[in-house]
């Protein structure tokens, strides 16, 4: 198939691309148990709007040099389950 393997890039800094290059870009509205300091709780439901929910990579507190998609699908489903819930119980 033609497939080559890259040499690993030692060195953080040269191995994370600039921001803008790669698609998955990740932070802005972080997740954190302290509204002064984060935008989401754990549950990527916002301090201030109680029905607005960030279920994509912007909760993330960092970026690490791989593909964040399952995490990003993960913590929805978590946070989709966690409105379920607080609907059903009248609270949003």
């Amino acid at each position: 198939m033609g497939g080559k393997a890259n040499t690993p890039k030692t060195d953080g800094a040269q191995a994370i691309e600039p921001g803008g290059k790669i698609i998955h870009e990740v932070g802005g509205t972080i997740m954190g148990s302290d509204p002064k300091t984060s935008v989401t709780n754990q549950w990527c439901q916002t301090w201030d709007v109680k029905n607005l929910f960030v279920t994509d990579g912007g909760p993330f507190v960092s970026n690490a040099d791989k593909n964040p998609t399952l995490t990003i699908m993960a913590l929805a489903w978590r946070a989709s389950d966690y409105l379920l819930e607080e609907m059903r119980k009248g609270n949003l």
